[in-house]
């Protein structure tokens, strides 16, 4: 590629040497009436005319055959940088105006700034060439026409940081409106948009963020518009001279008529490349800057520092986890989120976790799951440091459902199996997972069973939200963790299948340990040890008849819901 674009930068010189002899030729044959080399120059010019089109048809091949191959390994790069990066960084404002930034016009930049470097051969062959050609000419010819395009260069230099730089400042206002559009996107947000008719008050909302950027963006634009059209009459002025300069020794006897065709032809390549030079390099610019954030997105540093020689767990079985004296508050703030917890979470056991919205309940998951490490204190697992294990090994022992969880669409078994990729499908696990969440009763149900299609935009059917929580579990199960986090696992199961799904959990082998998080205390009460949260600390533990005995906080919020239950 980079081969044909050098010769295409040439060829406009060529194509206007040939048309000079052409019609020098044509001249001294009127003259003289001897036309002997006029059809070799002009067979040989309509072949050089021809070029541009032929090395055009191979750059396109050439160029797509490059992008196929681009577009998916930068895709998947992309992707995958993505999925390496700390879940942590995610929940940073500044990393997410980040994600804006980098993603707004998805991978495009780095295609045009990878483009770009052919085009620029192509312009840098053809102002070199041109600049040989015109200084042998006339060296004031070329100091004109060159010093007059540079207004223009500086001109679109200018603009292209001050259009990138909006976007960078309203990266905030970008992801409300990416926020605001998944209302009409989605589905499901759809249905709920239309049902409360909260389109109109969307839409304004959409409006104001548009209407915001779309007036900053044209009071640019009008700036841009004055100053690139004066840049351009100062270029056409160092070109309307040139042009003079070229007539006038054609007039005054010291040039031909071919001789000035030539010229003609060689001035408007070089005007033309020395425009299309600086238009490239003040467009890669402007793309170098929104590369430039796709770099600093790659090269994102971890918030949970891997050990440079970690220790291996290698468990057989559900291992013993202690927080020693731990607490925790997020980067940049000054709240403490856990305060000194200490406790023993037991190999084998099936453990409640309760409290109030906002006592800690989500940042201690998240800090078995080593999204986060503690700010002070230690997580021992078997006496190990947890910041001294693999992540990878840690999270191949877990298994994790939050209330959040993904939806798969996918064929049913596949959804079951998603839950430990790294091994190879195995349909007597995924039956005995679906029993246990009692997904099997509608899975049997479905006209391909096992084999049957999630998902209506595949063909495929709409499961309820019940039967998705319990395809959820499922999943969960089917890993086959040593140690299980469940969080509200069962808000949108039916009664009886949550009796039975609890059953089975409480069956479980002793190789398993599972952490419970439910505001369902009929479910909680039958753990082996419950620890109850409240702003951060732990305040009681203990199996339900203990911290009923003991007539504190959990014996309070459990007697609240009984009570609410006998008033119904």
């Amino acid at each position: 590629m980079a081969l044909l674009y050098a010769i295409s930068g040439v060829l406009p010189y060529a194509n206007a040497f040939l048309l000079g002899l052409l019609v020098n030729e044509l001249t001294s044959g009127v003259q003289n009436g001897s036309y002997d080399n006029l059809w070799g120059i002009l067979i040989l010019y309509a072949f050089v005319s021809t070029l541009p089109s032929l090395f055009g048809n191979l750059q396109m091949y050439a160029n797509r055959q490059r992008m196929l191959t681009l577009q998916m390994e930068t895709e998947i790069d992309l992707l995958k940088h993505r999925e390496r990066i700390d879940i942590a960084k995610y929940e940073e404002p500044e990393f997410q105006d980040l994600i804006q930034r980098t993603f707004r016009n998805g991978p495009n930049p780095l295609y045009q700034l990878s483009n770009s470097q052919f085009d620029l051969i192509r312009a840098s062959v053809g102002f070199f060439a041109g600049v040989f050609l015109a200084i042998n000419f006339s060296f004031w010819v070329f100091l004109v026409v060159i010093a007059t395009a540079i207004p223009a260069f500086i001109t679109d230099v200018k603009y292209a940081g001050r259009s990138w730089s909006i976007w960078a400042k309203d990266s905030p206002d970008q992801r409300r409106l990416a926020g605001l559009r998944y209302f009409f996107l989605n589905r499901n947000y759809l249905v709920e948009t239309k049902l409360l008719q909260s389109g109109e008050k969307l839409l304004a909302w959409i409006r104001n963020i548009f209407s915001d950027f779309s007036g900053k963006q044209r009071r640019l634009e009008k700036s841009r518009v004055w100053h690139t059209s004066l840049a351009d009459i100062v270029a056409f002025v160092g070109f309307a001279f040139g042009l003079f300069l070229i007539v006038r020794e054609v007039v005054d006897g010291e040039a031909t008529v071919g001789t000035l065709v030539y010229m003609m032809g060689t001035l408007s390549t070089v005007r033309f490349s020395i425009g299309n030079l600086l238009e490239i390099i003040s467009g890669q610019h402007e793309n170098s800057l929104i590369v430039q954030d796709i770099k600093t997105f790659i090269n994102t540093k971890p918030v949970i520092i891997q050990p440079k020689e970690p220790k291996s767990l290698n468990l057989v079985s559900a291992p013993e986890i202690v927080f020693e004296n731990v607490s925790f508050r997020y980067p940049n703030s000054d709240k403490w989120i856990l305060r000194k917890l200490s406790l023993t979470l037991k190999p084998g056991q099936k453990i409640g976790l309760v409290g109030n919205n906002g006592a800690g309940k989500t940042t201690f998951v998240k800090l078995i799951c080593r999204i986060y490490d503690p700010s002070e204190g230690r997580i021992l697992i078997n006496g190990v440091d947890l910041r001294d294990v693999s992540i990878d090994e840690w999270w191949s022992y877990l298994g994790v459902m939050f209330q959040d969880y993904a939806v798969y669409d996918f064929k049913a078994k596949e959804a079951i199996a998603i839950g430990r990729p790294d091994s190879s499908l195995d349909p007597d696990r995924i039956k005995s997972a679906a029993e246990t969440s009692q997904a099997e009763t509608f899975i049997n149900e479905w006209k391909d069973k096992y084999e049957q299609q999630i998902g209506v935009e595949f063909g495929g059917i709409e499961p309820s939200r019940g039967q998705k929580q319990k395809l959820s579990i499922a999943k969960t199960v089917y890993r086959n963790a040593f140690f299980m986090i469940l969080d509200e696992p069962t808000a949108s199961v039916d009664a009886e299948s949550e009796a039975k799904i609890f059953d089975s959990l409480e069956n479980l082998s002793k190789d398993t340990s599972a952490l419970l998080i439910s505001h369902d205390f009929s479910t909680i009460s039958a753990c082996d040890e419950i620890c109850v949260l409240e702003e951060g600390k732990l305040i009681e533990s203990g199996a339900h008849k203990e911290l009923m005995k003991l007539k504190g906080k959990y014996a309070e919020l459990y007697n609240l819901q009984a009570e609410r239950f006998r008033k119904r």
